[in-house]
């Protein structure tokens, strides 16, 4: 049986690399699923009034009026707006009878004035009702509250015969509020006890992914941040030298942080309130991370200095070795005689040379 003998760093690594897995395998599938049906649900999600104006169109329901559509195409926080994209076609008794099959070429059968959002259009008698593109502005808004702010805001429809305000026109309309990245919730109700006007509520958030996806930008930022503050601490702390790559990843910061900060969906301009609570504050920590760094390099850096060998035991004997030797030679061509401190001898070993030496000299004197 194979035995597998594993540390506990081992065993903590695969721990770790397990559950970040498993949360992958999880996670992702499940928001993309919720993400979609939460799309589907927006689309879904038709506010009408005095009936379906699809179901008109579909099924040729008998309705004598004006039909319109509209889809919220755009949410402009800066702008203090949001646009609104319409179709109208006139039906029943106010649309010219022909030959035309399409609905999108209905033809008015008298003068119409159509006022959506407090701008007039007027048409004229067989002309067909173009479709428009509507800014309507925000009454009450708090952008400050991002990504938790929310908006409110109303605007009328009405229609009139023949350009007169006595006699108005029915009225059936739908609206989408099927915007990315927000929720747009309408209500639609008849104003003045006629089908002519109508007054839409319109109230206007952040959908949760853009909610879930900035706080995971803060959370982030705030890691960062603290991590390279700690790093610096703990240097500090220890009296370690701290090495230019070391700066470097501090300083990177300085610069990322913004773009990670502007990554955030429909992110306002610098100055509310998630920018308070983070994006401020990290900024700090990473520049005082940074100086406190560099400071760290200058009053801790020393110059290298050129190491020497170490001298070894009995350094003057290898020097006097190292020396060129004298030697003495005799004429008659003996043997040489060196020196007694010649290559680090001992006393005793020197003893010995010397009285050799004086015992070569008699045997040559004697000779001679």
């Amino acid at each position: 049986m194979l035995k597998l003998n594993l540390k506990r760093s081992h065993i903590i690594q695969i721990v770790a690399v397990s559950i970040v897995l498993l949360f992958l395998v999880i996670f992702v599938p499940v928001s993309t699923i919720l993400n979609n049906n939460e799309a589907n649900k927006k689309l879904q999600q038709v506010a009408t009034v005095n009936g379906d104006p699809f179901s008109i169109l579909s099924n040729g329901t008998p309705f004598d009026g004006i039909l319109i559509m509209g889809n919220v195409t755009n949410v402009d926080v800066a702008g203090f707006n949001f646009k609104v994209h319409f179709n109208a076609y006139p039906w029943g008794t106010y649309s010219l009878q022909d030959n035309s099959t399409n609905y999108a070429y209905n033809r008015l059968a008298s003068d119409v004035l159509l006022i959506v959002g407090g701008k007039q259009t007027a048409m004229k008698q067989g002309s067909i009702i173009p479709s428009f593109d509507i800014a309507i502005p925000i009454d009450v808004g708090q952008p400050n509250l991002y990504p938790f702010d929310k908006y409110k805001t109303y605007f009328d429809i009405a229609s009139y015969r023949n350009s007169f305000f006595n006699q108005s026109v029915p009225l059936v309309a739908g609206i989408v509020g099927a915007v990315q990245s927000w929720t747009v919730a309408l209500e639609i109700a008849n104003a003045g006890g006629t089908s002519g006007i109508i007054i839409v509520d319109t109230f206007i958030e952040r959908s949760w992914t853009t909610k879930f996806f900035s706080m995971i930008v803060v959370i982030i930022m705030w890691a960062l941040s603290l991590s390279a503050f700690t790093l610096t601490i703990t240097l500090w702390l220890r009296d370690r030298k701290v090495e230019p790559p070391t700066i470097s990843i501090t300083a990177s910061l300085l610069f990322a942080l913004p773009a990670l900060r502007n990554s955030q969906p429909g992110a306002p301009v610098i100055g509310s309130s998630v920018d308070v609570a983070g994006f401020m504050w990290n900024m700090v920590l990473v520049a005082v991370s940074c100086l406190l760094l560099i400071i760290n390099y200058i009053t801790k850096y020393k110059r290298d200095k050129v190491r020497s060998d170490p001298p070894i035991n009995g350094s003057s004997n290898t020097t006097l070795a190292s020396e060129p030797h004298s030697t003495v030679v005799k004429v008659t061509g003996m043997q040489p005689t060196y020196s007694p401190q010649e290559h680090g001898f001992s006393p005793h070993r020197n003893g010995q040379s010397q009285a050799m030496s004086n015992t070569q000299n008699t045997l040559y004197d004697s000779r001679s």
